[in-house]
């Protein structure tokens, strides 16, 4: 509807044709590695090489899925003016208009199709652990015993007394190192002894493999102090794109990813920025200009308006590798064109604007 256009108190109602929006859905694993507290000492007490001492992310796209919905468009709202003689005649006329105002058909019993906003979400993420490096000093002090040695004179007689003095001293983390080293050279001498039948003890042997399990992880746990923990989550994010009808052979950006820090906004600093490209085809262009020609024609009535939309191949890339593509109706790549106002039995796509339906009288 134009601006400015004084309808009056013209009876009717109002109808939008719609706009096409591609959906992205975009998962990602995340693979969070969280250096263990004695890290820096692997290499001199366990003989361990290359153990990270710093906490890092890493992420990759496991899948990708396009689609699209349907919002109105803000530029195609339309007016339908009810007739008089209708109204006066007590005759029924039947408009489906969906939620958000898209036009579903006129007359007759027609299904009606809500489109919702759909907004982006990001599963939150957790920023503390539970339950992790279970075994990370399990005492922080340590008993320090000091002997004391006081001379004592009395009435010119000489007298050495010795007495025992305690502290609690803070452990350094080298010592908390060494215990927990210790305790791992501990469990695998009991493992040992477990599965050589050093205890003589004839146990079942559901019985050794219960023990020998739990051995194994209690030193995975002393393990971890070194080694470090990884976590592994799967985030979701949905963003939606509007293509512009002058953008049907070009790229719209959807966000930036980096294997380091995710994905992010596209005004965020670092990483590659993913693009949505659009590709249509050149078969609807000679019936664009046939529908301008038409249009010069004046009408006095028009009927009601509708889309034609164009076919339009969809890539998403990434790094400037293909990760999905597919074929999909963009209502705005298209055209708009009108009914004759004869015709007042038609069914829409309300996905697209499009004729579903249409009844022709004689």
């Amino acid at each position: 509807m134009k601006s400015g256009t004084d309808l009056g108190d013209k009876p009717g109602i109002f109808y939008a044709l719609p706009q096409t929006w591609i959906k992205v859905d975009i998962v990602v694993n995340k693979t969070e590695y969280l250096a263990g507290p004695y890290a820096e000492f692997a290499g001199k007490y366990l003989d361990l090489e290359n153990v990270s001492t710093n906490n890092y992310n890493e992420y990759v796209i496991s899948d990708v899925k396009l689609s699209t919905i349907a919002k109105p468009d803000p530029e195609n709202y339309y007016f339908v003016e009810v007739d008089d003689k209708i109204l006066k005649e007590n005759k029924a006329v039947i408009i489906s208009l969906a939620e958000s105002g898209l036009a579903s058909g006129v007359n007759g019993s027609l299904s009606e199709t809500t489109t919702k906003d759909l907004a982006k979400g990001i599963i939150g993420e957790e920023s503390a652990y539970q339950d992790l490096f279970q075994y990370f000093a399990e005492t922080n002090l340590y008993e320090k015993s000091d002997t004391i040695i006081r001379k004592v004179v009395v009435d010119t007689i000489s007298v050495v007394k010795m007495y025992l003095e305690k502290r609690w001293v803070e452990k350094s983390s080298e010592q908390k190192a060494v215990e927990a080293a210790n305790k791992i050279s501990t469990i695998r001498e009991n493992r040992y002894n477990l599965i050589t039948g050093y205890h003589e003890i004839p146990y079942e042997a559901g019985a050794i493999s219960y023990m020998d399990q739990q051995l194994k992880n209690l030193e995975h746990e002393y393990m971890s102090l070194f080694t470090g923990i990884t976590i592994e989550k799967t985030i979701r994010y949905s963003f939606t794109v509007l293509p512009e009808p002058d953008d049907s052979s070009g790229e719209m950006p959807v966000c930036i990813f980096s294997e380091r820090s995710g994905v992010k906004d596209l005004n965020a600093a670092g990483g590659k920025r993913v693009y949505v490209r659009f590709e249509t085809n050149e078969t609807n262009q000679h019936l664009i200009t046939a529908i301008k020609a038409r249009e010069q024609v004046a009408m006095d009535n028009h009927g009601f308006y509708y889309r034609i939309p164009a076919t339009s191949l969809v890539t998403l890339e990434v790094n400037d590798d293909i990760v999905v593509r597919g074929n999909f109706q963009i209502a705005q790549f298209g055209t708009i064109s009108y009914l004759p106002s004869s015709i007042t039995a038609v069914q829409f796509h309300p996905e697209t604007g499009g004729i579903k339906n249409l009844i022709l009288e004689k």
